[in-house]
């Protein structure tokens, strides 16, 4: 504080002599001396003035810099003032950089939360008494096909029973609300943060994992009755084998009514082993069905598979009269099995091929694009479509429509699709047909 106190000590005998020099010309009365004596003095006493409350200034810098977070400043202009400044200084300065990097660890992990709200499945949502949005992510958005969320009010316009369903929640009260495409639940927790009351929303799509549950219990029964089913006809195929070949080579006719005995014994047998053979066929032809190997994943685009069905069944078009047509209104890549997903798009183009179908244009369109996040191809015929009885059959194994088929085909194309992290789905066409949308992640 020695030059703080020699500043004062300084400034304080200036003003005492500028006092005297004003008394001094006034006495004379040197009116001009003294008006310059007296503003000179002014300026000393507002000069010292601003000298000793420099402190005060200070810490009203700091504390302003804490109300407005502007932790900008630094203190150091003052430092050749002593020893006492500098070391003062130091602890004003260290206070703001304590600011800093708390602000810094607080922003690190708001991004941190947010980054990892971003990422998960459930569909996490959070507004004030206002509606105003305040965290959403991108599954939310997905689930509720809304591109940016701003108010609670724009779900209103987009899906007028999701918004009524919010709205209606009470805290800690799940509902389930059944649209056209999935199931969705919905839980809502309250809040109070700094005095404000707000509220949490999870909304979570249950139809992939009932599908996924539906899934396993059809593969579960399946290699339980083809186990059964292989060990009791495997025997009887065999016997049946053994017992035409002795019948063939080991008995003799000796009249023509023991022949004509022994043919139709030959016939039963053959019959007998054509069915068992045709039963074990049939069950081996499930087992695909429970055995999916785990999908060796890429990233390819839409416009990839695309191009690939275009070239695969180009000569069938021609051959069938039929017009497909392909279109990629916004290409996207995703990370999926490349071969496995072109095969689900096989299987799907190829029934659209066998629908029936009245229409003199008959037309197969095939369409990538992205919609509120969401990545889809859709792949829609103009046939009679599929009966409203059996449209929530369609993808349960070895359930079929067509007089011949495995009936695991759809079946199948769900559980590839699953295994990608993606889904399938079957909608109406209009005004007739069908339309099978496949979602990628």
């Amino acid at each position: 504080m020695k030059n703080f106190s020699l500043g004062i000590l300084l400034r304080s005998l200036i003003i005492l002599g500028l006092s005297l020099g004003f008394s001094w010309s006034f006495f004379q009365k040197n009116v001009p001396v003294a008006i310059i004596f007296g503003l000179l003095q002014i300026i000393s006493v507002a000069n010292l003035y601003k000298y000793v409350t420099s402190l005060n200034r200070k810490m009203k810098r700091l504390f302003e810099s804490i109300q407005y977070q502007d932790f900008a400043i630094t203190f150091k202009a003052d430092n050749k003032l002593g020893e006492s400044f500098r070391d003062l200084n130091n602890d004003l300065n260290a206070v703001i950089n304590s600011f800093n990097q708390v602000r810094a660890e607080r922003e690190a992990t708001l991004h941190f939360i947010n980054a990892i709200i971003q990422q998960i499945n459930v569909g996490i949502l959070s507004y004030d008494t206002e509606g105003k949005i305040e965290i959403n992510n991108q599954a939310a958005n997905k689930l509720l096909k809304v591109y940016r969320l701003k108010h609670i009010s724009d779900i209103e316009k987009q899906n007028p029973f999701i918004f009524e369903c919010i709205a209606s929640l009470k805290s800690g009260e799940p509902k389930l609300l059944s649209l056209p495409e999935n199931d969705l639940s919905f839980s809502v927790t309250e809040i109070q943060m700094r005095g404000r009351k707000i509220r949490l929303v999870a909304i979570h799509n249950i139809r992939s994992e009932l599908q996924i549950k539906e899934l396993e219990a059809w593969q579960n029964l399946t290699k339980v009755l083809r186990h059964e089913i292989m060990n009791s006809v495997t025997p009887i195929v065999s016997l049946a084998e053994t017992m035409k070949d002795i019948v063939e080579n080991e008995i003799k006719a000796n009249n023509p009514k023991e022949q004509e005995s022994i043919d139709d014994l030959k016939d039963a047998l053959q019959t007998v082993q054509r069915r068992g053979s045709g039963i074990m066929k049939f069950v081996n032809a499930y087992r695909e069905f429970t055995s999916i190997p785990t999908p060796n994943k890429y990233y390819a685009t839409a416009s990839q598979l695309l191009k690939t069905l275009e070239g695969i069944f180009a000569q069938k078009a021609l051959e069938s009269k039929l017009k497909i047509s392909y279109e990629v209104e916004s290409d996207f890549e995703t990370f999926i099995d490349i071969e496995q997903i072109e095969q689900v798009l096989i299987n799907i183009v190829k029934n659209a091929f066998e629908v029936e179908n009245e229409s003199e244009n008959k037309i197969i369109s095939i369409t990538a694009h992205t919609e509120n996040g969401t990545k889809t191809i859709e792949i829609a015929d103009n046939g009679i479509g599929i009966d409203k009885t059996l449209q929530e059959k369609i993808f349960i194994p070895f359930y079929t429509t067509k007089k011949t088929g495995s009936g695991i085909g759809l079946s199948l194309s769900r559980q590839i699709m699953q295994l990608n992290d993606g889904n399938i789905n079957f909608y109406e066409n209009q005004p007739s047909g069908a339309v099978f949308v496949l979602q990628f992640a």
